[in-house]
């Protein structure tokens, strides 16, 4: 097992632990966090604090899609194999036709 193989079960196995709807939300509140730093310039239209919310608040905004985008990556990895403490997709909401939910097959 060379050391890239090494770093991408690391990397699956932590993601898999992690809560995809706990990152979502943590998007959110970064995200409004981020409108609340934009906000600002308009409340004050100072060139210095527009300057500040829009570099700011873009830097912001982009922490809040990174994480989108890493929940993202983290539902796809999992796909349909949950750890029993991460939560997930129950099972009556899987698509019944996929080889871990039919009982007898393999």
């Amino acid at each position: 097992m060379n050391l890239m193989e090494r770093l991408r079960n690391t990397l699956i196995a932590r993601l898999r632990r992690y809560s995809v709807v706990g990152l979502v939300r943590l998007a959110c509140w970064v995200a409004l966090v981020g409108l609340a730093v934009m906000a600002a310039s308009i409340i004050d239209p100072a060139p210095l604090t527009v300057i500040f919310a829009m570099s700011v608040g873009q830097v912001i905004g982009i922490v809040a899609f990174l994480c989108y985008l890493l929940s993202i990556l983290m539902d796809v990895v999992r796909g349909t194999d949950h750890l029993p403490e991460a939560p997930g997709p129950a099972q009556k909401f899987r698509e019944p036709n996929s080889t871990g939910d039919v009982p007898g097959s393999s």
